[in-house]
């Protein structure tokens, strides 16, 4: 691909060009270790780093040519945008052949069950024999090509090079999870969805988007990228707040939902529920713990019912669906000492209360909490968590989570703020010693619930620490060692 033919396509994004417009680019990148001989390099101002500083590093690693949003005193070809995330995004979209043209795309957002959908979305259609990939929170998969970022959804060069991938290996399918910030930092503004799909919305990451409005709104954007013949799923509570003009389908509980909910039971083995649809009655069952599980699984069926997949296929596809790691996860060595334990991603004060809720229900004995905060985040629902966690739980263990920089002092004030004081606590905070704790004073019959984290690998310190640190090994190694003196002293 020449500079030429970025700037006819792209010139309504473009200022200035400063370079030969027959030079040859044979890829594109945003970070110096991606950098590739014959690159154009994307410039980007970040909130702690600024890559138009290292423009001489990425021209000796290889790049021809620079994307800058603002004039640099480097003499090398470069083009002038006006944004440099927007360019990104369309000339990844161009450099990559639009590959989600031709391909069945789902966008899902929400505050609470989007990795869930998504990959109920991706069990379905494998199952039935459909080729595709999914890249979400918890796994990214790329035809069966698994890998794993901290990230919820990547930027526009790995998103549309991972469609690409997919569309030429055959690929029928993609499924996206697609966060807040990733709608902001336009991310995916060089890709159109066949379905959106929006799951709930509640208070979190109000450190980024500064009010709950402008969160909404963050949220509402994947619906400006639906393809013409495009459409969207709703949870029924969100059908007002969608004005674009597209088509709506939503499901819930109430008789205005076109899919309806009923009789939704949780226990140990599993979720049930009965949907009611446009062809009938469909009785649903998956593995995934939780009512909120039987909308995550809702959401998903809609849209597949909605393409045309027949309802029955689908609910008999998703009774093999076992859940997402970190997500109402059981860690089953627990059971041969008499008790549960439970790893959810859980961080947000609806998350939270569903979490606990859901555990009250099939819990026989006590519900032990063990959680924290994350830091340089919305401070605000500090005191909302831990005063759910008093609330719905006969024990709180407040521990920390990743600090990100930020004082762990002051993140466990705020969250002791929220704490009812007449309950127990306990404030420890080595997370380890936390959750060994919690291990050591269940009962028989209790249920430990280690929120946070979920299927999180290293515990942030800060920016230039963190430590490996994943929960559900931790208990499993604490679990270990218990079942070893218990066998000794026998």
């Amino acid at each position: 691909m020449t500079i030429s033919t970025i700037v006819s396509i792209l010139k309504d994004q473009i200022l200035k060009v400063n370079a030969p417009m027959d030079l040859e680019i044979s890829g594109i990148s945003n970070h110096t270790s991606k950098v590739k001989r014959g690159d154009l390099f994307i410039c980007r101002k970040g909130e702690k780093f600024d890559s138009h500083e290292i423009i001489p590093e990425v021209i000796e690693k290889g790049a021809v040519a620079v994307a800058v949003e603002r004039e640099v005193n480097f003499d090398v070809p470069s083009i002038l945008v006006f944004d440099s995330r927007y360019f990104e995004a369309k000339l990844a979209s161009l450099f990559f052949e639009d590959p989600w043209k031709d391909t069945l795309t789902f966008g899902i957002t929400g505050t609470n069950g989007k990795t869930t959908t998504t990959l109920m979305i991706y069990h379905m259609l494998t199952s039935m024999g459909v080729k595709g990939s999914a890249l979400t929170t918890v796994v990214k998969n790329v035809l069966g090509r698994t890998y794993y970022e901290d990230i919820t959804t990547p930027d526009a060069i790995t998103v549309l090079s991972a469609m690409k991938e997919n569309k030429d290996g055959g690929g029928k399918f993609f499924a996206l999870e697609v966060s807040s910030h990733a709608l902001v930092q336009k991310r995916v503004e060089g890709v159109r969805f066949d379905v959106g799909i929006f799951t709930n919305i509640s208070r979190d990451h109000l450190d980024f988007h500064g009010t709950f409005e402008n969160y909404l709104k963050a949220k509402l954007h994947l619906f400006d990228l639906l393809k013409d013949d495009g459409f969207a799923v709703l949870n029924e509570s969100l059908s007002d707040a969608l004005h674009r003009r597209v088509r709506k389908v939503t499901f819930g509980t109430s008789r205005n939902a076109n899919y309806r909910l009923g009789n939704i039971e949780v226990s140990w083995e599993g979720t049930s529920f009965v949907l009611e649809t446009p062809d009938g009655f469909l009785k649903v069952f998956t593995r995934a713990i939780g009512d909120f599980n039987a909308y995550n699984a809702a959401a998903a069926i809609v849209a597949l019912h909605q393409l045309g997949f027949d309802p029955k296929e689908l609910a008999e596809s998703l009774e093999s669906f076992t859940g997402v790691e970190g997500r109402f996860e059981v860690v089953k060595a627990a059971k041969k000492l008499g008790f549960n334990v439970i790893v959810d991603f859980a961080h947000s004060p609806d998350a939270l209360e569903k979490l606990l809720k859901n555990v009250r229900k099939i819990s026989k004995g006590r519900v032990i909490v063990v959680f924290g905060a994350g830091g340089n985040s919305d401070r605000g629902k500090r005191p909302m968590m831990s005063r759910i966690a008093s609330e719905l739980a006969d024990v709180v263990i407040l521990t920390t989570d990743d600090p990100r920089g930020e004082d762990p002092e002051q993140i466990m004030e705020d969250l002791i703020k929220g704490v009812d004081k007449n309950k127990p606590y306990l404030v420890l905070f080595d997370r380890k010693e936390a959750i060994e704790t919690a291990l050591t004073i269940a009962n028989r019959g209790d249920t430990v619930v280690v929120a946070g984290r979920g299927h999180e690998k290293y515990q942030i310190i800060s920016d230039e620490k963190k430590i490996p640190f994943h929960d559900r090994e931790v208990i499993e190694e604490i679990l270990r060692e218990k079942l070893r003196g218990r066998k000794f002293v026998q």
